[in-house]
């Protein structure tokens, strides 16, 4: 016989089979829910609020340099195509803030002395304004390896230190010595490529002047100038001057005098200056252009890293005749030189004259050379010869 059901164990089972399935229920539900939801169908719950705002990360302040050597028409279009360029850059850049575009026109790069933008812009990183560089390559930032390497250590040495992006190389420096060996090598290039082109171009100056179609300069040149064209064009108010010059010269006036004459009817020298010189008289007076010859490379660039002109003592000279229009006849200027020749030679032997017949010495007093008369260091070989015959005559007398 079966065994009897106990009322309940019945209903605590249907108690529990009731339980489970609204669980199961309960749990389809939130599984229909998330699906609804996942398809865009449900309500979009929104994220809970921070409890404190995150401050917003700074901008990058950025800096670019541009530079072009020359000043000529394909140079000047690549200097404003890089002030375009990286204006543009750093503007659409929502992470970096314009700080200047320094900029060089027409100034070599071979030393920093004369670029005044690259100059103003390391006092600006100095000073702390300037976060990253810009600049198109290496030769644009240099081409002294030993400046390059030395403005590149100041910036690193800074603190924060500033970057440099090189573009053109893809090469970022910023002082951690990654990539100090290939910056060394490529300022290095750059060096060798400066001298490259400055030794092809005074091979090509030499070949014009070779030739006598070198266009030579003449500023602070007087009664000279170049037009448009280049060409060599006369300036008539000083070429009166000029001619005044030589006038005077001619009629036995020293440079000296012809400096004060000038000076007192108040013309200007050629470098615009009030007073004049015996020396710039002289200089005009030797000039060879004022009677149309052209005497070529009286100086040259010795160091292309110094850009510094010498007195040529070296190199061959070129030398064209009647290469343009005179200001004075040749004949005038032959006979100026000779003037000045026999005043030199005059002045000359009456200062040997006067040492001759004069000498100042002086006897030291005290030391271990006590009693030693000092010759001049200015005095020849001859009048020191001459100096001591007359020291022994006068110690022959006082004996």
């Amino acid at each position: 016989m079966a065994k009897p059901l106990d009322p309940k164990a019945i209903e605590a089972e249907r108690q529990t089979s009731s339980r489970a399935e609204r669980r199961e229920q309960k749990r389809r539900q939130m599984q229909d829910e998330i699906s609804y939801n996942q398809r865009g169908n449900g309500v979009i719950i929104p994220p809970q609020k921070r409890r404190e705002l995150a401050e917003e990360p700074s901008k990058l302040r950025v800096a670019a340099y541009c530079r072009v050597s020359t000043q000529e028409e394909q140079q000047v279009g690549s200097f404003d195509m890089q002030i375009h360029h990286f204006t543009k850059r750093i503007e659409a850049n929502p992470q970096w803030e314009l700080v200047e575009i320094y900029q060089d026109e027409g100034i070599s790069a071979t030393t920093v002395e004369k670029r005044l933008g690259f100059q103003e812009m390391i006092t600006d990183a100095v000073d702390g304004k300037i976060d990253l560089i810009l600049t198109k390559s290496i030769s644009r930032f240099g081409r002294n390896i030993v400046d390059i390497l030395d403005n590149l250590q100041t910036l690193s040495a800074l603190n924060p230190p500033v970057s440099v992006e090189f573009e053109t190389e893809g090469i970022t420096y910023t002082g951690d010595g990654r990539n100090n060996l290939l910056i060394s090598l490529l300022a290095a290039l750059a060096e060798m490529e400066s001298q490259q082109k400055s030794e092809a171009i005074k091979a090509g100056i030499r070949w014009r002047m070779a030739e006598g179609i070198y266009k030579f300069s003449v500023q602070n040149t007087l009664g000279f100038y170049r037009d448009h064209f280049g060409r060599l064009v006369i300036e008539p108010t000083e070429a009166r001057i000029v001619e005044y010059i030589y006038e005077s010269c001619l009629e036995s006036a020293t440079p000296a005098e012809i400096a004060a004459a000038l000076t007192e009817q108040g013309i200007k020298s050629p470098m615009g200056n009030d007073l004049w010189s015996a020396s710039t008289v002289r200089s005009i007076l030797r000039n060879e252009k004022y009677c149309g010859d052209a005497l070529m490379q009286k100086t040259y660039t010795k160091d292309f890293r110094t850009h510094k002109s010498v007195k040529n003592t070296d190199l061959n000279m070129y030398f064209k005749e009647n290469h343009h229009t005179a200001i004075i006849k040749k004949e005038d200027w032959i006979k100026v030189q000779k003037l000045l020749s026999e005043r030199h030679s005059t002045a000359k032997r009456a200062t040997l004259r006067r040492l001759s017949n004069h000498f100042v010495a002086y006897r030291v007093k005290d030391g271990l050379f006590k009693g030693y008369l000092i010759m001049d260091s200015r005095w020849s070989f001859m009048e020191r010869q001459e100096f001591m015959k007359i020291v022994d005559e006068a110690q022959n007398t006082m004996k």
